[in-house]
């Protein structure tokens, strides 16, 4: 078994997405072409068991504004988990054995009002080179099956397929198909594809900023083996952020697999996550 990361040495997102890869990046805008690689929050959307319901509500309406005269205006209070929808984990999202990324202790990293170490709002923003490993077109099918585990083997056929070799500070993006059921809550969330444990330090190991797929848990569910994780491999032991429900359907529909990916995590202080909106732009 590999052994965890401790104190941080890990090189975070941070630390990868340099200016140079910023920079590098940039430059691969030739087309003008825009991807929204993000879904909708709202009301009944496909939310993971025991994290809760989005929940939204008017706390003003025109017709009750207008009773107090003048300006009419309406505005509304929402409640939700920053894990459901298009999103990032931040690295305190996952503890093993106690612990946080670096080896911080969680009962000591934490108070009533979120985390003091790796909130969401030490999440940098995501300016990068998006490159789109297509597992679901490598294999010919429409989508991966629930619990599928995706290997090494998979996502370097993938990766050979869309013509382009991975560079450090990459932003990977993983097509299973399966966010094709986004708006049929009951099959999206009975189960889960996705990479492996090997696959994903397998992308660590190439120096990837950021693990980014099209399903809700980035590794298969149900989980063959709770102790042998992706998430607990890349937030708590290489500091490596995963994001999680992109569409990636029109990108494959098109020509293109690597861009301009940007990304604006919300500075939520002290949360374990944030909803985002990428885009990818070629």
């Amino acid at each position: 078994m590999d052994s965890p990361v401790t104190q941080g040495s890990k090189k975070t997102a941070r630390d990868l997405i340099s200016t140079d890869v910023m920079l590098g990046a940039i430059k691969l805008v030739e087309k003008g072409n825009t991807y929204d690689l993000a879904e909708e929050i709202f009301v009944g959307m496909p939310e993971l068991p025991g994290l809760g319901r989005f929940h939204l509500s008017f706390t003003h309406t025109p017709e009750g504004t207008a009773k107090q005269g003048g300006l009419q205006f309406s505005s509304e209070l929402f409640a939700g988990t920053a894990h459901s929808s298009t999103h990032i984990d931040a690295l305190t999202h996952i503890q093993s054995s106690g612990k946080i990324f670096g080896g911080l202790d969680a009962s000591e990293a934490r108070d009533d009002h979120g985390w003091q170490k790796h909130g969401a709002e030490t999440i940098p923003p995501l300016v990068g080179r998006g490159v789109l490993l297509d597992v679901a077109k490598t294999l010919g099918v429409e989508y991966l099956e629930d619990g599928y585990e995706i290997s090494i083997e998979e996502l370097q056929r993938s990766l050979m397929a869309s013509g382009n070799e991975l560079q450090s500070g990459d932003i990977v993006l993983i097509r299973t198909g399966k966010i094709q059921q986004f708006s049929d809550p009951e099959a999206f969330l009975a189960g889960q594809p996705g990479i492996g444990r090997a696959a994903a330090i397998w992308l660590a190991d190439q120096n990837v900023a950021i693990i980014c797929s099209d399903t809700a848990t980035t590794e298969p569910v149900p989980l063959v083996d709770p102790t042998q994780t992706a998430h607990v491999a890349m937030l708590v032991d290489r500091g490596v952020h995963l994001v999680e429900n992109l569409n990636l359907e029109g990108l494959s529909e098109s020509e293109d697999t690597v861009g301009l990916f940007i990304a604006l995590p919300l500075k939520m202080r002290g949360a374990t996550g944030s909803w985002i909106r990428p885009v990818l732009i070629t």
